[in-house]
């Protein structure tokens, strides 16, 4: 019997905790298209929102006791409400069944709604691939369009020209492996998002990358800067780098090793061999 209670507390905390608020949970307003991203609940008691600009502020306290009940707080003195209308001290109600956050005046009377936003995990997403001819039927532009299983239209989209023309569209198997979606750039354990875009082939052939990492607080990916500047780049695990070679020279060989530092790709080895040389 007391094995049976302590189940069915604990069936009940796990339901009122999925009633409220979390951290990444985000918040359409229709009336005026933003959308605000929780980034911090605190003691699991204060809720604090932006919107995806991190410009307006909405703060909430969540009333003890009381699973999806808070009330309207300023974030900073002299802060005056994001609501239209609101006071500060007014009630809200997170309504996970009906998808909506919900603002009550004094009254108890409704005064403004948000919708809540489902997003897309990493997991969920598929990419498709397809490429562009020019003016003289070359074949010179890739596309690229991540769908999610719960929309329609692709959530994420990149284009761009190719390091070199091709004569003829690669084959549908062969297209597919320019889109390499397992391999984790930036080590966070999480498979980020490789695009190939092209061979130069003069002197040595130099294979480059565009490359986004995924973004699991805003639930994107990010695009990382000059990464289609590294040739033929391979990634290490292990180390947590990545490698760069090109031909600098007649006979030289240069090899650049990355690193992450404060978010950024940055160069912490050099080195240069002559061809021959173990």
């Amino acid at each position: 019997m007391r094995e049976l209670l302590a189940i069915l507390t604990l069936c009940c905390c796990l339901q009122l905790n999925a009633q409220d608020i979390k951290v990444g949970d985000r918040f359409l307003d229709i009336e005026t298209d933003v959308t605000y991203i929780v980034r911090e609940v605190r003691m699991e008691k204060y809720v604090f929102m932006t919107d995806d600009v991190e410009d307006n502020l909405l703060s909430l306290a969540k009333v003890d006791g009381k699973a999806g009940e808070y009330i309207l707080e300023p974030s900073r003195q002299a802060d005056d409400p994001p609501i239209a209308g609101a006071e500060f001290g007014w009630p809200v109600k997170y309504a996970p069944d009906k998808g909506t956050l919900e603002f009550y005046t004094s009254q108890g009377n409704l005064l403004y709604t948000l919708v809540a936003v489902k997003v897309a995990e990493r997991e969920d997403y598929r990419f498709d691939v397809s490429f562009g001819t020019d003016s003289e039927g070359y074949i010179g532009r890739i596309f690229v369009k991540g769908y999610t299983s719960q929309d329609e239209e692709p959530q994420m989209e990149f284009e761009r020209d190719l390091v070199e023309r091709l004569a003829e569209a690669p084959s549908a198997d062969e297209a597919a492996r320019w889109v390499d979606e397992r391999t984790d750039i930036n080590f966070d354990g999480i498979p980020d998002l490789m695009v190939f875009i092209g061979r130069n082939c003069v002197g040595r052939v130099s294979e480059y990358y565009d490359a986004f990492v995924w973004n699991d607080e805003d639930k994107c990916f990010n695009m990382v800067l000059d990464f289609d500047l590294i040739s033929n780049p391979v990634v290490h695990p292990d180390t947590k780098t990545i490698t760069s070679t090109a031909r600098t020279d007649a006979v030289e060989i240069t090899t650049w090793t990355y690193a992450w530092i404060d978010g950024h790709l940055e160069i912490i080895d050099e080195t240069t061999s002559t061809f021959g040389d173990e």
